[in-house]
């Protein structure tokens, strides 16, 4: 009776051991993966007629740099003209408005009339982002809009602007587009543009789109020691931007930024090309009704990549990740 026992004691925790075999322990491990886009903004701020600061026209002094070519007196506009002093950055024309004080100027002479803008006016940094150095409400938009009325041959007038990165991804200026509207042949030909980017910082890139450079001499009139591009050479369409490319950083936490420079002039013509010319060339070939009371409209597409348009990596380097595309790779 003692020995039966023993045994089926033995039996039944044999039984409760092997039960166990038939439950898990469980775990799990998680990867949490949270990704977002940054967003690709240039744009254009600090519109102003040339020159609003100081230092806009180099070692020369003002009186031997234009910013307005007209014939009247000297023949032209000193540089500071227009000169803003600080903290007058949407103060396109000077402070206080120096329009005015041109027209007087100029009457008798000519009936010259000038304007410029960024369009969306409403839109200051300050506003809309808040953290920029370059704060202090100044209007920014992605569209200059120029117009002088009345111009005749061998007047001239430059404007600038920055150009600054908003965005949170570096820009690269890849090309130029130019569409142009409300135009005859004679008119295209007669009115040119010289049109310069800068690197706000010359170590850096220094000049990185210099118009005239790309046209050769029957594209271009010269004008104050300025070359002009007829707006007829611009018909062809787009100027690729040479390398290397201007990478424009985003601006939050920096102070970098471009320096654009326009003029808008129109050929001098004495020799009567595309008019009748001086009272002592007489060009009567030319009609001067094809290019009196006429209008023209330039648009330039400033075109922008991403920074890495176009850069791969060598297709020597590698990544264990590489086994993961396929039983061949």
């Amino acid at each position: 009776m003692n020995k039966k026992l023993v045994l089926c004691v033995v039996l039944a925790l044999s039984l409760i051991l092997v039960g166990t075999g038939y439950a898990y322990w469980t775990d799990t491990l998680n990867v949490t993966t949270k990704a977002t886009t940054g967003d690709f903004d240039v744009t254009f701020v600090d519109l102003g007629a040339y020159a609003q600061y100081e230092n806009e026209y180099g070692t020369d002094s003002a009186e031997n740099s234009w910013s307005i070519i007209d014939g009247i007196g000297s023949g032209f506009v000193p540089a500071n003209f227009f000169e803003r002093g600080t903290n007058t950055y949407n103060d396109v024309f000077g402070k206080p408005d120096k329009r005015g004080e041109y027209y007087d100027r100029a009457e008798g002479f000519n009936s010259i009339e000038m304007d410029a803008e960024l369009k969306d006016p409403g839109r200051k940094l300050k506003d809309d982002y808040p953290s920029l150095p370059y704060g202090n409400g100044h209007i920014y938009g992605d569209t200059i809009r120029i117009e002088l009325k009345n111009m005749y041959p061998g007047y001239a007038q430059a404007f600038r602007s920055d150009i600054i990165n908003i965005g949170s991804i570096a820009a690269k200026l890849s090309s130029l587009k130019f569409n142009l509207e409300k135009s005859n042949d004679k008119i295209a030909k007669l009115i040119g543009v010289a049109l310069l980017v800068q690197d706000e910082n010359p170590n850096t890139y220094g000049n990185i789109v210099k118009l005239a450079a790309n046209f050769d001499e029957n594209d271009i009139f010269t004008l104050g020691n300025v070359k002009f591009v007829r707006l007829s050479a611009l018909l062809k369409g787009t100027v690729e931007i040479k390398e290397p490319h201007y990478i424009l950083a985003p601006y939050e936490g920096s102070e970098h930024r471009g320096d654009l420079f326009i003029g808008i002039a129109v050929d001098p013509d004495a020799d009567g090309v595309y008019t009748t010319g001086t009272a002592a060339v007489r060009n009567t070939r030319n009609n001067d009704s094809w290019t009196e009371n006429k209008s023209v409209t330039l648009d330039i597409e400033f075109g922008w990549d991403q920074f890495n348009q176009g850069v791969d990596v060598p297709e020597n380097v590698t990544n264990i990740l590489q086994i993961q595309n396929g039983k061949d790779d």
